[in-house]
């Protein structure tokens, strides 16, 4: 695998007095599902637009397949770009949308089959003589990407691909993105804010605040080890807690108990992340009572949400919360809110802080 087919090297973007991008370096690897991730202002989609040529960096340069296209117009770049609204021709039917790009290069005959076989590919060959008004928004969308794939370029880069779909066409499309993206072999790069979209698409994701690269790695490994407090609060459900060493212990004065870690910290005090269903809550009546890795606290709040149930626990005046997976309906499974319980964790699940 080419690990330098797409290179970002030493971008920055200022509008006026405002950095937008400070000093970026990113190596893409070439048929990679890459995800820019960060809240609004961040700075992803001035990194995407650059890549696109529709901003050009005040420094740096954009390498693609070994070409600077640093400076080339984005009709001249190897890359398509889906746009956040899709874009769409509204006055030409969907056979005419998926042509439209190609339509100066090949015969009558080549485009009806290259636009039969992409739209076959995404699933839209019965729509082909629709108006794009007539649509939902799922089938918008994937005209859209029809319209980008046609022309087989190198990389697409994608903003917000999905901000536009309902909750439960998101989750379908995320896992036939993914598919397609994995038959067609081609470099997709994209941007959005959606937490659980970066992790469901991304082979390696970026974490981006202040026009800065914060963390570059798999979902898998950002959410499990996050080297920063940003990232670990940014990304899922995050149970931060301050401990210290106190004598030959770990100890916190927030939840006034003691930790054993799986290593030594670096530093006397650090911040630790506990994610929410790495907890087990028990009956104060059914559990044993540790002296490392535990507490007892009171439900505060519940939350019912299908699969699992999200409780905040009480214990003196902070606020730890736990997912508890609903593989049971019997009430040892289910405690109701002023219920006191015991919540315990294994030493490995503690994820160390120390940025």
């Amino acid at each position: 695998m080419d690990k330098n087919f797409l290179v970002i090297e030493n971008i920055s973007k200022s509008f006026g007095e405002n950095k937008v991008l400070e000093n970026i370096n990113l190596n893409i690897s070439k048929s990679e599902f890459f995800g820019l991730l960060g809240s609004s202002g961040s700075g992803k989609t001035t990194l995407l637009r650059i890549l696109g040529g529709f901003e050009k960096p005040d420094t740096g340069r954009v390498i693609l397949d070994g070409v600077d296209i640093t400076n080339l117009e984005p009709f001249n770049r190897p890359l398509n770009y889906m746009f956040q609204s899709y874009a769409l021709f509204p006055h030409l039917n969907v056979f005419n949308n998926l042509a439209f790009g190609i339509k100066e290069n090949f015969t009558s005959k080549e485009i009806e089959i290259k636009v039969k076989d992409i739209a076959e590919l995404l699933s839209i060959k019965d729509l082909l003589n629709r108006k794009t008004k007539q649509l939902s928004g799922g089938e918008q969308q994937r005209v859209a990407l029809g319209r980008c794939l046609i022309k087989k370029p190198k990389l697409l880069l994608l903003d917000e691909p999905l901000a536009a779909l309902d909750k439960k066409l998101r989750s379908k499309t995320q896992l036939e993105l993914t598919a397609l993206q994995k038959k067609l072999q081609i470099t997709f790069v994209f941007v959005t804010h959606d937490q659980e979209e970066a992790m469901s698409l991304s082979d390696r994701m970026a974490i981006m605040k202040n026009g800065l690269i914060l963390e570059c790695s798999t979902p898998e490994e950002i959410y499990e080890n996050p080297k920063s407090l940003y990232t670990a609060n940014f990304i899922g459900i995050a149970n931060i807690i301050e401990i210290y060493q106190k004598d030959k212990n770990y100890y916190s004065d927030d939840l006034d108990i003691n930790f054993y870690l799986s290593r030594d910290l670096k530093n006397t005090k650090t911040n630790i992340l506990l994610r929410p269903e790495k907890i087990k809550i028990q009956s104060i009546n059914n559990s044993k009572i540790y002296p490392f890795n535990s507490f007892s606290g009171e439900v505060l709040e519940k939350s019912y949400l299908g699969s699992f149930t999200r409780y905040e626990i009480k214990i003196n005046n902070k606020i730890i919360s736990v997912l508890d997976q609903n593989f049971n309906s019997n009430s040892n499974y289910n405690f109701p809110i002023g219920e006191k319980v015991m919540c315990s964790w294994e030493k490995e699940s503690i994820k160390i802080l120390e940025d």
